[in-house]
């Protein structure tokens, strides 16, 4: 987007007037103050200058011009926000400025999709049974409306009778996988008789739904969308985008394991809370929540099932730096059944009374059913909490010894918790260098392969500029093949059906390093001009490789080979002049 034009967005945008629709503000003075949307207080910090036509928190530091705030409190990209303001202020934005998602379409037909599961809920008899249904769950009209639950009909093909009317293409209804396509050739929409829940992904989209039923005889309790190229389970975290302005305001999620127990809880005043959606937690889907919270509760059912899934949990927050605690309901209960056995008051009280740290509740869960004089448990019993304490900090270490010392009568000295297995240390002379060398090689290295999965056009670009010679790491240099060998077939990378084109090691290192920043990244700007910095990083780093190789090869056969030892010279005063072989 061209300068000028952002210039002149953010000019003809008052940024009173964009803050105001989410903060309080009193004037003082020249400017506004008001509570800070981006983290917890009770004294005002948040400044707004319409003079200068920013704003910026004292304390957070949060802030910036009107597009800067708007992507910040939208959670949106930058482009997005331009788009919304410019529209706003009557500017014109020319359609090739901005690049099209090529989703675009899919969420318009997802988007409809829920408005006609929304109509239905309140405008028909079936939908009247399903709304009752919700009201005898105890959940108030304004709580069905926020979460925008719908009904679908019992009517086979009624959904794809309104989008086939409407104009969308059978063959989108089938990839989103809404409609379905029996033997005979008819056309059958994918839920019938069920509440439904739409998903919606970290901008807001929606990308998937969710269907209960209504019926007791039915043997499926939840169906949800299958996997497709805009909604994995996986990669998606329920009511994150819903709750983020909460969520940040409180530097707090609370973590669910099921959709009425987000909702009843926040009927219950419990605001920021999120839930994964019938799957094991996932490395992807903590990490998008550290994206927008420091810390998290989990808040899984008091079952043993629950208690079994928080333990698989807390690894897996920590592991991407989230401070956790869990919350010990009473009684074994889930969430939604204590609000109704106990009310909102207590369910809130909860929350100051019955957290526990995540050490202290894996020792209990680890004890439950145990025979602490049967030898084998005592075993299980000592391995659990031994491998719970591996890599922990030592204070923590020695607490959890002497407790399960004192439980199972022995001395804590007899009790060894193995260590971490520390990495190859190198020499401390070359260590820094060696570190931010590498570092800013593997970024560059990486951030292309993001780029290069995102569009084919900037892979075509990338590819030209590099050969498998400029990678450091042969790993990424094969995936770079394997993601041009798929262009040859396909214009957009569908990236389940992409893996499956990987080795093994390939996919292993593709999923641990590359598959959440290219979530991440899935709707920021990326320019040409953005990415051809790392594309120079690596044609440096590929010539100080190849003049250290040169040098060695000279210095052991000696200079005879002259035309080598030109090439050496050459390049020598090249990377010198970029910054010397070592970057001095």
């Amino acid at each position: 987007m061209d300068i000028k034009l952002i210039e002149e967005i953010n000019s003809k945008t008052q940024i009173l007037d964009v803050v105001s629709e989410f903060v309080d503000l009193q004037k003082r003075g020249k400017n506004f103050m008001g509570l800070c949307p981006f983290h917890d207080e009770k004294t005002p910090s948040f400044s707004v200058s319409p003079e200068k036509n920013i704003c910026k928190c004292m304390s957070c530091g949060e802030g910036g011009n009107p597009i800067n705030f708007y992507r910040k409190i939208k959670n949106i990209s930058f482009q997005q926000a331009a788009v919304v303001l410019a529209e706003r202020a009557g500017i014109e934005v020319k359609k090739q400025v901005v690049k099209k998602d090529p989703n675009e379409n899919l969420y318009k037909l997802m988007d409809e999709a829920a408005a006609f599961y929304m109509f239905n809920l309140k405008n028909s008899k079936a939908g009247q049974v399903a709304f009752d249904y919700l009201i005898k769950r105890e959940l108030t009209t304004k709580t069905i409306e926020h979460f925008k639950l719908g009904y679908a009909p019992t009517y086979g093909d009624t959904l794809y009778q309104v989008l086939k009317d409407k104009g969308y293409a059978v063959s989108d209804m089938i990839k989103l996988g809404i409609v379905k396509q029996s033997d005979n050739g008819k056309y059958y929409d994918l839920f019938s008789d069920r509440v439904i829940f739409p998903i919606t992904d970290p901008r807001g989209n929606v990308v998937g739904f969710s269907g209960r039923t209504l019926s007791s005889k039915e043997k499926v309790k939840y169906i949800n969308s299958p996997e497709t190229i805009i909604f994995k389970k996986g990669q998606l975290v329920y009511h994150l985008y819903e709750a983020l302005s909460d969520i940040r305001k409180s530097k707090q999620l609370v973590l669910f394991e099921g959709f009425f127990d987000v909702i009843s809880s926040y009927q219950a005043g419990v605001t920021n809370g999120v839930a994964t959606m019938g799957t094991s937690l996932t490395r992807t889907q903590a990490a998008l929540m550290r994206k927008v919270s420091p810390s998290v509760v989990i808040a899984y059912d008091g079952d043993q099932a629950g208690q079994k899934a928080t333990d698989h949990a807390i690894p897996v927050l920590e592991k991407v730096g989230l401070k956790t605690e869990v919350l010990v309901i009473p009684e074994k209960l889930d969430p939604d059944d204590f609000i109704k056995n106990y009310g909102a008051d207590k369910y809130e009280l909860l929350f100051s009374q019955y957290l526990t740290d995540p050490y202290q509740f894996r020792f209990n869960y680890y004890k439950q059913g145990l025979d602490l004089t049967n030898s084998n448990d005592i075993k299980t019993f000592k391995s659990k909490v031994t491998q719970m304490l591996v890599g922990s900090d030592p204070a923590i270490i020695a607490i959890y010894k002497n407790k399960l010392a004192k439980i199972l009568h022995i001395k804590s000295e007899d009790i060894i918790v193995k260590k971490t297995v520390q990495p190859t240390v190198i020499k401390p002379i070359d260590r820094e260098i060696k570190e931010k060398f590498v570092d800013r090689l593997e970024r560059s290295e990486r951030y292309l392969i993001i780029v290069m999965l995102r569009s084919k056009q900037d892979a075509i670009n990338i590819h030209s500029q590099l050969s498998a010679n400029d990678y450091s790491d042969p790993i990424i240099s094969s995936i770079r093949s394997k993601v041009m060998s798929y262009y040859q077939d396909h214009d957009i990378i569908d990236i389940d059906d992409f893996k499956d084109y990987l080795t093994h090691d390939q996919r292993t290192y593709f999923e641990k390093y590359i598959l959440t920043e290219l979530f991440y990244t899935n709707h920021v700007e990326i320019t040409k001009e953005t990415y051809q910095k790392y594309v120079i990083n690596m044609k440096n780093a590929a010539e100080k490789r190849r003049v250290s190789f040169l040098k060695d090869e000279l210095d052991k056969n000696g200079y005879s080979n002259i035309e080598m030892a030109k090439e050496y010279n050459e390049l020598l005063a090249k990377t010198k002049k970029n910054g010397g072989p070592n970057g001095n």
